[in-house]
């Protein structure tokens, strides 16, 4: 295995102690994936935060940053359904495992796609199922949704990173900074549970009086993220817009849909209107013997929209009228 060098963007930056071993997990170590979960209320920034870790991850050891994670062409990385994204994975895994190590991809709103309530769903089952298959794929996935336990079990048990996201009034809109807590999460296979832990941050501490160099380490409490490139802003906010327009569109559609099908049901179940129609052409569904044809009724689906169960009734109740009428003739 050729050891990959952690790029300089990263090494020099204020949280190296975040982002170097989760760097260091997806190119260096034997078939690991990143799954960081970002969590928090409407308008705390989780999704700017998401595109941020993109920009910051997104960067090969020559420093290019152009396949890994390409800001002009968010598309590739960014998506708000399961299909579309395992279809990404699925392109990425046709491709060489050495060169697709590290690609962002973001999956916003993950509740909308593969909501706990739908954990029986065959196809959140399926999608479920895929992601704890893609291991191998050595990918840096991050998924954003307002609480942790919106999405199916399955997904949250392949969690690496939880970064909790502060409140929206903790955001400085001025300067484009939202804050957020970071947890390492180790897994306890045997309780299905998560131990978590906070990262450490190493900062160098030059003794005013002896002059020595010294490492201070402390717990890091906090994650100041600084706002994505303007690019990826407008280009974020035109694909959440369109996928918004597309939501309302499929509402409508779905709205319809159930109307057209509640007034078919209901046409359908109206049988003295069945029964008021045959009775007015009698002759056209009578057969040789000068009984009415259920069968007849049911198939002139251009006069009568009726059910094989209205059809016979109404059979039945007309047949039944007629042999009382010739009853009382006799």
């Amino acid at each position: 295995m050729v050891f990959n060098k952690t790029p300089k963007s990263i090494k020099t930056h204020r949280y190296r102690s975040v982002f170097e071993p989760e760097w260091q997990m997806i190119h260096n170590r034997m078939n690991d994936n990143a799954f960081t979960f970002f969590i928090g209320g409407n308008g705390t920034g989780k999704t700017w935060a998401a595109l941020k870790r993109a920009e910051i991850l997104g960067v090969d050891s020559e420093e290019d940053n152009s396949f890994l994670f390409n800001p002009d062409a968010l598309n590739q990385h960014v998506f708000f359904d399961k299909a579309g994204m395992e279809q990404k994975i699925h392109e990425l895994e046709n491709m060489k495992a050495s060169k697709i190590k590290g690609y962002q991809i973001i999956l916003d709103e993950a509740q909308m796609t593969a909501h706990a309530k739908e954990w029986n769903n065959r196809e959140v089952l399926e999608f479920s199922k895929r992601m704890s298959t893609i291991r191998v794929s050595r990918l840096s996935v991050a998924l954003t949704m307002p609480v942790f336990k919106m999405v199916t079990t399955d997904l949250r048990l392949l969690a690496t990173y939880l970064c909790e996201m502060r409140g929206a009034d903790a955001m400085d809109l001025e300067r484009g900074y939202s804050f957020s807590k970071l947890h390492y999460l180790d897994l306890k296979p045997f309780i299905s549970e998560f131990w978590r832990a906070r990262p450490f941050l190493s900062k160098k501490f030059v003794h005013p009086l002896t002059g020595l160099e010294t490492i201070d380490c402390k717990k890091l409490n906090e994650i100041r993220w600084d706002k994505p490139g303007r690019s990826i802003v407008r280009g974020y906010e035109k694909m959440k817009k369109d996928y918004r327009k597309l939501i309302s569109e499929r509402a409508v559609d779905l709205a319809e849909e159930k109307k057209a099908a509640k007034e078919k049901v209901e046409s359908k179940m109206d049988a003295s209107k069945v029964v008021d129609f045959v009775r007015s052409n009698a002759e056209r569904y009578l057969d040789r013997k000068d009984r009415f044809d259920w069968f007849q009724i049911w198939v002139d689906s251009e006069r009568i929209n009726t059910s094989q169960v209205i059809a016979k009734k109404v059979c039945k109740f007309l047949n039944f009228e007629r042999d009382k009428v010739k009853g009382q003739c006799v």
